[in-house]
């Protein structure tokens, strides 16, 4: 699914419905109203009917009575979107996109004025398919971002940085693999879900029992994922990489490679300790033959001075036994079956880590600021706040007047900022 930042990204002259009427959908209407670009004819809504803004709420159900075929391109503006567009596609709908609002991240925003001239968000994406329409790297100005990104396909790899090296953003991407060493390994490729592909094999003990919600329906996931083959692949690691390309520091990594995120954690130790925060696909399940399981990998990264935030986009699977599909059933309880994988969010905690005594040369002013920006980014809000306060704290013991006057400042108006956005006041009772 395609998704968007602005109504810029529209095509001129359009004439759009805007799916959801929330706090995301109420900025695309202010920005359509104020660009002129395009305009709005309607919110769409699951089960509401109404008005908002100014503006018709038709049910779905009903919108889709009245225009079997559609009225025009609709734009999603909800956290729900992966499962709208299940929606959309089940009518038979094609013409939608994902609207993103890069505005609401108030604090990032103000951040990035903040940093140092020429200073970057450095992102490692580890796993990179499709990074050229990946939501978490949107809304980050070009200007400040650097992201390298690793990809078993070498032309996907040169149009990745091509099309993300656009508007003063650097971007480059490597087409090959990283493990815990450097050496040749069979790649397990999946013909059916290139996307499943492992450097682990297959389980299909496990894989033949599932069934899938993918989004269009529900699959059989072993049948889905066959035929596999094996493909031998060079492969590097981490530390390696970061000694040939030069690369001073990396702030945030993502890995999503099937199970060989500790592989590649465990060759990236002159990496890691400047990284400030990290996205990985865990396991619950050993789905591949010998993937570490996230209790494996949660344990050696709390060892490392990480702490565990969030879950995000768990996969949760029912049984191709049962006769019934849960995830079908209109109603029916959001997180059906079994959860076996997720995306499992992790932060530097200075706060924690000062009060454990421990060194915190890596927390320079930079390093604070972009941590506080990238856990705006995963909705850890007030946990940047508390970020941002400990870093003004942290200057005034030094001495640093003039940048923890600047850090409150940006405090201030980003507190300013969300009261403002969401219609009420933001601030919690305070203690004595």
């Amino acid at each position: 699914m395609r998704h968007i930042t602005s109504v810029e990204d529209l095509p001129r002259g359009a004439a759009i419905s805007i799916y959801g009427a929330g706090g995301a959908g109420r900025e695309l209407l202010r920005q359509v109203r104020a660009s002129g670009r395009v305009r709005a004819l309607r919110f769409l809504d699951t089960s509401a009917s109404g008005e908002a803004d100014g503006l018709p709420v038709q049910r779905f159900a009903d919108f889709i009575a009245a225009h079997p075929g559609g009225d025009g391109p609709i734009v999603i503006a909800s956290t729900h979107d992966a499962e709208i567009a299940w929606t959309l596609r089940e009518a038979g709908l094609s013409d939608f996109c994902s609207f993103k609002d890069s505005g609401r991240y108030i604090l990032c925003n103000l951040i990035c004025r903040l940093l140092p001239e020429g200073d970057r968000f450095t992102l490692l994406d580890i796993g990179a398919r499709d990074a050229d329409t990946d939501p978490r790297w949107l809304g980050l100005p070009p200007e400040r971002m650097r992201l390298y990104g690793f990809e078993l396909d070498e032309e996907g790899c040169a149009a990745m940085t091509r099309s993300m090296s656009a508007g003063g953003r650097e971007a480059r991407f490597f087409p090959y693999g990283l493990w815990g060493r450097a050496e040749r390994r069979d790649f397990h490729h999946s013909l059916g879900h290139p996307g499943s592909s492992s450097l682990f094999p297959f389980n299909f003990e496990v894989f033949d029992r599932w069934k899938i919600f993918d989004g269009k329906g529900v699959r059989h996931e072993g049948q889905f994922m066959r035929p596999v083959r094996q493909i031998p692949v060079e492969l590097s690691t981490l530390d390696r990489w970061r000694a040939e390309q030069d690369v001073a520091s990396v702030d945030f990594m993502k890995l999503n490679v099937q199970g060989a995120e500790l592989e590649i954690l465990r060759a990236g130790e002159t990496v890691l300790p400047e990284v400030m925060g990290l996205l990985a696909e865990v396991a619950f399940v050993e789905n591949y033959a010998g993937r570490p399981l996230f209790a494996d990998i949660d344990s050696w990264l709390r060892a490392r001075g990480f702490t565990f935030f969030e879950f995000i986009s768990p996969l949760t699977v029912g049984r191709n036994a049962s006769p019934v599909s849960t995830r079908l059933l209109p109603g029916f309880h959001h997180w059906h079956g079994q959860r076996v994988e997720s995306h499992a969010l992790y932060l530097r905690d200075p706060v924690a880590l000062a009060l454990q005594g421990a060194d915190m040369g890596a927390f320079g002013f930079g390093k604070a600021l972009k941590l506080a920006a990238l856990a705006e980014r995963y909705f850890q809000v007030e946990f940047a706040f508390e970020v941002l306060a400990w870093l003004a704290g942290s200057l005034r013991q030094k001495g640093d007047e003039q940048r923890a006057a600047e850090v409150e400042g940006v405090i201030e108006a980003a507190a300013r900022g969300y009261q403002a956005a969401f219609g009420h006041e933001t601030t919690g009772q305070r203690g004595a």
